[in-house]
């Protein structure tokens, strides 16, 4: 199973083995692993286009990213899996602290305060720092005010 935390610094626990920074084998596959993380499965074209880098270079730092999170393991049976130009992390194998968030969020919608005080409480929890604190790009930010903008919601029941 690989743990993907992206509150704070991007980091991937798998194995008892923590990578994080240039583990991920620099800032585009790091920033690969963020956006497959938020957005599930995306095009090459699209993951160009939000990295800003020609589709071969994404090619390859795709390939880059698969090296540095299992070593040795051919394409096809590695956590990023590829399809007919689409990339997508494997979700039985990868648990995402953001998709919890989310859920926890979600779970408390609809409840009493008091029913929703543990499931938000997890949330701010999670939460503790902001969304891909060091990655500096436009999209980056724009997922921060997103997820900032939740906060408020988890921190009430604190």
């Amino acid at each position: 199973m690989y743990d993907i935390q992206l509150f704070g610094r991007i980091e991937v626990r798998t194995r008892g083995v923590r990578l994080a920074g240039d583990d991920l084998g620099g800032d585009r596959p790091r920033q690969l692993l963020a956006l497959l993380a938020l957005h599930g499965e995306q095009s090459l074209v699209e993951l160009s286009d939000l990295i800003g880098a020609p589709p071969a270079t994404v090619r390859a730092d795709l390939k880059v990213l698969r090296d540095r999170l299992e070593p040795g393991v051919c394409g096809r049976d590695s956590v990023v899996v590829g399809n007919s130009g689409s990339y997508r992390l494997d979700t039985e194998r990868v648990r995402v602290d953001v998709a919890t968030f989310d859920q926890l969020i979600a779970a408390a919608e609809g409840r009493s305060p008091e029913r929703a005080a543990r499931p938000l409480t997890a949330a701010a929890f999670l939460a503790n720092r902001p969304l891909l604190e060091d990655e500096d790009t436009p999209w980056a930010a724009e997922l921060r005010a997103k997820y900032r903008a939740k906060l408020p919601v988890a921190h009430a029941a604190i």
